[in-house]
């Protein structure tokens, strides 16, 4: 089963449009780490993600003493601890790095690691019908609204493909 790595924008936007758990009922096993975990501060999404995490539905890995010189070694690329954990983990296991940093996708589309964005998402929902495109519509323009930095052209593009 492939698995995808979940940044913490993406868990905090999903959580925000209340397509996290929806999006977890894809065929795929979900995983962020540690560090990523600790930057929600959120008390309302923690409570979600700790239930998410005690159904195994999400999984935390651990980063032990052994990632710190990987991550070290990434950390030249002038992004954050978390940022360069978060890819490190995704590289080690082997699965799709999933962010909205635009910082950190360029430099892991330097790499073998496949990264995606939030839009990834979308299409899956709508292709896997978990969602229909009127719904995606809706939290699609709801999501714009709380994060401005999404690539608005792209999102245009689904947005008029899914309405027609």
């Amino acid at each position: 089963m492939k698995i995808i790595v979940n940044d913490t924008n993406i868990i905090i936007d999903l959580i925000s449009i209340s397509l996290f758990e929806i999006f977890l009922e894809l065929d795929y096993e979900f995983h962020t780490n540690d560090f990523i975990l600790n930057e929600i501060s959120d008390s309302n999404q923690k409570v979600i993600l700790e239930r998410l995490i005690a159904e195994d539905r999400l999984i935390v890995g651990e980063t032990d003493i052994s990632d710190y010189e990987h991550i070290q070694a990434l950390l030249t690329k002038n992004l954050s601890f978390e940022d360069c954990s978060i890819w490190h983990y995704a590289s080690k296991a082997q699965g799709l790095l999933l962010t909205g940093d635009a910082r950190l996708r360029k430099e892991v589309e330097k790499t073998d690691v496949e990264v995606r964005g939030v839009l990834f998402v979308f299409d899956k929902l709508v292709e896997e019908s978990k969602i229909a495109k009127s719904e995606a519509i809706e939290k699609l323009t709801e999501l714009l609204n709380i994060n401005p930095r999404l690539p608005t052209k792209e999102i245009k593009k689904r947005l008029d493909l899914w309405s027609s």
